[in-house]
């Protein structure tokens, strides 16, 4: 299962980086080649590079990718962000991922690195970075997920829900397609290695209990939760989905959306 990496101390050195989601109209992603003499040269990522002071993030992408493609991004939306320390780096990277759907320019190598498209089921069996594969998730997932056979619960717990693991439906991928909540007998048979397996959740700590479980992606059930608390649990840096009903109302910037829906 594909997790975040490790979290630091809030003291720690952190550096904080753009990377561009090119999703072209045929749904392939761009991946860039570590070019020689950089660190984990040989290996791919997402493109982009460090924000500078007093940047926006959004400026930061522009920029970073204007320079490496030689591309001028028209639009873009944010998709997750990831914190990962690498074995003996004095600090942490905070991975800022954007989903960019819209650009004028042809990706071009201006950087001496090789490009390479690939579709998001293809992108498990490269050669990513580690602090890149929480973004090859989700990717992977569809952008709504809808529990079938109960209302979404009125008091904001998913105790009574029983079933607390999912398994993503693989006939689902693609965009705006739709995976059904599956069954915990279901989840316990899965033995696909690419499988992408879920917990709902409706607190921080059942989140911070999931994420160190191994879960991939979170379905967050509570309409109540904080400002806050969302950001908690965002911070954990897995995709994560919000109850509909909170992301209206709050704006907050989730991997998707969760929906409910009653069997008649």
């Amino acid at each position: 299962m594909t997790g975040a990496g490790p979290r630091t101390g809030a003291d720690a050195p952190r550096i904080h980086v753009l990377a561009g989601v090119l999703i072209a109209g045929d749904g392939r992603v761009l991946l860039a080649e570590r070019p020689a003499g950089k660190a984990f040269a040989g290996r791919w990522e997402f493109p982009g590079g460090k924000l500078d002071p007093g940047e926006t993030p959004r400026a930061a992408l522009d920029r970073e990718l204007a320079e490496e493609l030689g591309i001028q991004v028209e639009q873009a939306q944010p998709l997750l962000a990831v914190e990962h320390r690498y074995p003996g780096a004095a600090g942490a990277v905070l991975i800022d991922s954007w989903r960019v759907t819209r650009w004028r320019g042809e990706p071009a190598s201006l950087d001496g690195q090789r490009l390479r498209w690939r579709t998001p089921a293809q992108l498990p069996d490269e050669d990513i970075l580690e602090a890149d594969r929480p973004i090859v998730t989700a990717l992977r997932l569809p952008r709504c997920f809808v529990r079938q056979g109960l209302a979404a619960p009125s008091g904001g717990s998913c105790a009574r829900l029983g079933e607390p693991d999912c398994l993503l439906d693989p006939a689902a991928t693609g965009p705006g397609a739709v995976a059904v909540y599956t069954t915990q007998e279901r989840f316990r048979r899965a033995a696909d290695a690419h499988s992408l397996a879920g917990r709902l959740i409706a607190e921080v700590e059942a989140a911070r209990a999931a994420a160190a479980a191994g879960a991939d992606f979170l379905l967050v059930c509570a309409p109540a939760l904080t400002a806050e608390q969302l950001a908690a649990i965002a911070s954990l840096g897995l995709p994560w989905y919000l109850d509909a009903r909170a992301a209206a109302a709050t704006g907050a910037t989730a991997t998707g959306v969760l929906h409910w829906r009653a069997r008649p």
